[in-house]
């Protein structure tokens, strides 16, 4: 009987696998789909095809059921607006009726890239995530709408005060918090501001601020997965761990906050100098203001770790649980930025 249970178990699991592996490629495919397509229809299409494999990716986690209800509402409601938009440009000829639905498709894709003010699903569905689909949640499914708000970009007054309100409420929001996961949620609403403002003056600068928060947040969900932590509290424990891996922790969540001169310092002042170069000294100043917010509770995380005698009473230098991947990430993370800034601003 045993080894007919062990037999049984071992095919759920295989199973369980196989279907995993198969929604991974048809939400990247979905993706793909909405990428290169031509119409709205076929970039819908392909975004309810990504929304379809993710849901069962979420559906197999522990207490998600309520969390991938909200998901599938969100999306299908957002889904359902450029459908309704995309229609009635079909059928209206007029210029003022065409730009309103163009204003909608717009209004409906940032819902779906969950920018402020339409944030208020992303924490409840992101705190059921464990920290592989949390890294999926943050990049890969940002990745569709921004690459078809850039190719609808009308109405930059849109764009301009959903950044804004992105980059204040992700800042504010983000402020007191006890769980990492919240912490991580509401600075990606602030970096998602940072998107959108870049992408009305340089798209290209736009891919690579993207791109390098990719490898920031695939950093920190890596560390968080291997090392099981949630709660700042849980923090506590890497005091038993040695100097090296409490660096690489301090490094991944300064890079995060764009603290010179590491990886996240890199973006966030090519951003900051295509703005002045655009005449926006005021948002500037705002972005700066609010880069310094969301690098203070950043610090939230740390300051357990920087406590370096809280329960041992001693130095370890045994290399516990570093390996050469989380090696070469923290030589990335600390890859001088200022060295390379020089170079780059010739090509702005």
């Amino acid at each position: 009987m045993t080894k007919k249970l062990k037999f049984n178990k071992n095919l759920l699991i295989n199973k369980f696998n196989n279907f995993k592996l198969m929604f991974f490629m048809t939400l990247i495919m979905g993706t793909m789909i909405s990428i290169n397509s031509n119409t709205w229809i076929n970039a819908w299409m392909g975004m309810e095809i990504n929304l379809l494999s993710f849901i069962p990716l979420m559906f197999n986690l522990k207490k998600s059921s309520n969390s991938t209800m909200l998901y599938f509402i969100t999306q299908a409601l957002a889904s359902s607006l450029i459908l309704f938009s995309t229609l009635m440009m079909k059928i209206e000829f007029n210029l003022m009726k065409m730009n309103m639905m163009f204003s909608m498709i717009q209004f409906s894709l940032l819902i779906k890239l969950g920018a402020a003010p339409m944030h208020w699903w992303t924490p409840k569905i992101f705190l059921n995530l464990n920290w592989k689909m949390s890294f999926i949640f943050l990049t890969w499914q940002k990745i569709a709408p921004l690459i078809l708000l850039n190719s609808s970009s009308n109405n930059n007054s849109l764009f301009y005060m959903t950044a804004i309100s992105s980059t204040i409420l992700g800042a504010l929001l983000g402020m007191n918090q006890s769980l990492i996961k919240l912490i991580m949620i509401y600075s990606s609403i602030n970096h998602t501001g940072w998107m959108l403002m870049i992408m009305m003056l340089n798209v290209y600068m736009m891919i690579f601020y993207f791109l390098i928060y990719s490898i920031m947040n695939f950093m920190i969900c890596i560390m968080m997965n291997n090392s099981n932590i949630n709660y700042i509290n849980q923090l506590f424990k890497i005091n038993n761990q040695n100097l090296f891996f409490k660096m690489i922790t301090i490094s991944m969540f300064l890079s995060l906050g764009g603290m010179p001169p590491l990886l996240g310092f890199l973006p966030k002042m090519l951003v900051l100098i295509t703005m002045m170069n655009n005449n926006l000294f005021i948002e500037s100043f705002m972005f700066i203001i609010m880069a310094t917010v969301t690098l203070s509770f950043y610090m939230n995380p740390l300051m357990s770790m920087f406590l370096s005698i809280k329960i041992s009473t001693k130095w370890n230098f045994k290399i516990k649980h570093i390996n050469k991947f989380m090696i070469i990430l923290m030589l990335i993370n600390l890859s001088i930025s200022l060295t390379i800034l020089p170079f780059l601003t010739k090509f702005l």
